[in-house]
């Protein structure tokens, strides 16, 4: 793509407030004259009709990962830590009254809770406590900026990851003993519940241990996710960062959005 290589510098400095503005408005389904619209308004010089549908998709991709630390920059970071490991992982998980921002699974379940530097930790607290109801290892992914603030919110056992240009690792998550075996049945669904134990709800809590109900926790989120975190690993090489939960929860072929 020529304009790429004429432009590259006004590509990766453009203002932080534009390229937010081009993240929360980007839409990956949009047509492609809206596309053309979206791009023709940061880059008001260009003639958007001589290029594809895909080479404006990489170009609004390209403005948001290299000026906009927001959520989607962040799960990218997260995609690309953990893609080649033998794991299952997810975005979006349903926990508790709290929604988790990734979840990854391997012989144990950890947490990530997102915190960019363009959010608020209005609701961290509220969502700790939720996540240690549930998963065996929590982590928060936060911007520097609220570090000093977010330590005085989470549990102790909680480990921070740190957004600066990528993760680091600052504070290993130990292992939390306050999962509630009660409310990780909560987020089976009904078919799941007979598919892992045979029983409902109330007979599992008077048949089942808390170790064997997290034991079937695992398997039964590791399931429900392997098809989709599959579909997303195979498909990686052909699909844009921004993108990558939107093909997560819809396994289909990247050519048919951005061709």
């Amino acid at each position: 793509m020529d304009f790429f290589k004429e432009n590259l510098r006004e590509v990766l400095y453009k203002r932080p407030s534009v390229a937010m503005e081009i993240a929360r408005s980007y839409n990956i389904l949009a047509p492609l004259q809206e596309l053309r619209n979206l791009v023709g308004g940061v880059y008001d010089s260009v003639d958007c009709s001589l290029y594809s549908k895909f080479e404006l998709h990489s170009l609004v991709n390209a403005i948001v990962m290299n000026n906009y630390c927001g959520e989607s920059y962040i799960k990218s970071c997260l995609v690309e830590r953990f893609i080649k490991e033998d794991v299952v992982a997810a975005f979006e998980i349903k926990a508790n009254s709290s929604r988790l921002d990734f979840l990854r699974i391997n012989g144990d379940t950890i947490s990530y809770e997102i915190k960019s530097e363009y959010d608020s930790l209005k609701k961290l607290e509220k969502q700790v406590n939720n996540y240690e109801e549930l998963f065996e290892y929590n982590y928060i992914v936060i911007d520097k900026k609220h570090l000093k603030k977010a330590i005085q919110l989470i549990p102790k056992n909680y480990g921070i990851l740190i957004v600066d240009g990528d993760l680091k690792e600052i504070k290993k998550a130990k292992k939390n003993s306050l999962i509630n075996c009660q409310k990780q049945l909560n987020l089976f669904t009904k078919k799941e519940l007979y598919t892992h134990f045979g029983e409902s709800k109330a007979e599992v809590l008077q048949k089942f241990t808390c170790p064997a109900i997290n034991k079937q926790f695992k398997s039964m989120l590791k399931k429900r996710y392997l098809n989709k975190w599959n579909f997303l690993r195979d498909n990686k090489a052909n699909i844009l960062p921004i993108d990558y939960q939107f093909f997560f929860r819809h396994n289909i072929s990247p050519k048919l959005l951005y061709l």
